[in-house]
């Protein structure tokens, strides 16, 4: 039972993935929201990506390997400037 557990552990933590929030000031239509979304999937280890227009945050899941960065310089191919909430 030990070694299932051990097992267990040690892959939830292998696998596990990152949520960011970030605020991306700017975005005004839903074309915008849309391009903004589809710039982060691009970015190798994202998982999921939602925008919202109404508070204008990007949602993000992504594998515990993606780096910060390389988010924010997918939203900046779009024309906006993306920042981390923390």
């Amino acid at each position: 039972m030990r070694k299932f557990i051990i097992i267990l552990l040690f892959c939830s933590s292998v696998f596990a993935n990152k949520t960011y929030e970030i605020k991306v000031d700017g975005m005004h239509c839903p074309l915008c929201t849309a391009m903004v979304r589809g710039a982060v999937l691009k970015v190798k280890g994202i998982i999921k990506a939602r925008a919202t227009l109404d508070d204008k945050m990007l949602r993000v899941e992504a594998e515990d390997s993606v780096e910060k960065q390389s988010i924010l310089d997918a939203i900046a191919t779009t024309g906006y400037k993306g920042e981390f909430i923390e």
